[in-house]
């Protein structure tokens, strides 16, 4: 089978790398390049992770600088989840790779509006990148065609209590990018902790491999067990798993909005569910496919033999 090209945008902290391993090593996809966004740490920071990952995973993918800040406010990082480093504070081999010299929306703009196949999309931190690129070229989202986003809460965040990170550090994108008319997938934090989860098995199996994107991934996974009670689950990886088969999630089509205004619901996802929605006349259309169920058992094999298979 033909991979499938695509573009990963992130800002990469501990659940990132593990998406991106997955997506690196897939024979699925053809990660055509990987833009950068500040979010779990600054900016400088994202890049230098990312492209470790990327010689951990030993590809050679172009990596993009993107935003610095959100489109309005200050940046709020989330190094007490991340470690100082972003991975945990573990330690990796410098990257010799270099970071591309053209900007993370520039190459977004022209890869979609140039490209004679279709290139997915999986964003797995805040919406920056993507929301600047539509702004900047609106016919964007007709050339896109999915994008999947690990993004908001269905009743919780975990931030605060409305709001999940990556919504939060940017609400202003995240209502562009929700407003716009990209066919999106979410995949909130619900059915990740609830779901999404690997076992002890699962660890000592990629921890039994030597190769470099398996250790990579055992590390960081135990980085998790270490410092969490009960089942290991990562935010990010269930997003790039959806997006390589979504066999595996159970989904509903919704009208998500993001709050940007309130005192203390700013960034929350408002996902419209409500039984006697078909009698509100003025309710809004469904603008996307929220996930709420995942295989747990599909997902673990997809994320741990695709590690180990090649």
């Amino acid at each position: 089978m033909q991979p499938r090209n695509l573009i990963v945008d992130c800002d990469t902290g501990v659940d990132d790398a593990l998406a991106l391993l997955l997506a690196l090593r897939s024979p699925i996809f053809n990660v055509l390049g990987i833009t950068t966004v500040a979010g779990n740490v600054p900016l400088d920071r994202v890049v230098v992770n990312t492209l470790t990952v990327v010689e951990q995973a030993a590809r050679q993918v172009p990596v993009y600088r993107g935003q610095a800040q959100p489109l309005l406010t200050q940046l709020q990082t989330a190094e007490y989840a991340h470690g100082h480093s972003g991975l945990a504070d573990l330690t990796f081999p410098a990257p010799k790779l270099q970071v591309s010299s053209e900007h993370a929306v520039d190459y977004l703009i022209r890869t979609y509006m140039h490209a004679d196949s279709p290139v997915e999309l999986v964003t797995t931190g805040p919406l920056t990148n993507i929301a600047l690129a539509l702004l900047r070229e609106p016919r964007l989202a007709e050339r896109i065609p999915s994008l999947v986003m690990m993004a908001g809460g269905i009743t919780n965040g975990n931030i605060t209590a409305a709001a999940e990170f990556n919504v939060w550090v940017d609400p202003e994108a995240a209502d562009v990018v929700f407003r716009s008319s990209i066919p999106k997938k979410m995949i909130a934090l619900e059915p990740i902790m609830q779901f999404a989860t690997f076992s002890a098995v699962d660890l000592r199996q990629l921890a039994a491999s030597h190769t470099p994107w398996c250790q990579m991934a055992w590390r960081l996974l135990d980085s998790y067990r270490s410092r969490r009670k009960g089942p290991i689950s990562a935010c990010d990886p269930t997003a790039m798993a959806v997006a390589m088969d979504d066999s595996i999630a159970t989904s509903q089509l919704c009208y998500v909005a993001i709050e940007t205004k309130g005192e203390h619901t700013r960034g929350m996802t408002l996902v419209d569910r409500r039984v006697w929605r078909r009698m509100d006349s003025k309710a809004a259309p469904p603008n996307v496919d929220v996930v709420l169920r995942v295989d747990t058992r599909r997902y673990r094999k997809l994320f741990v033999h695709t590690l180990l298979a090649n």
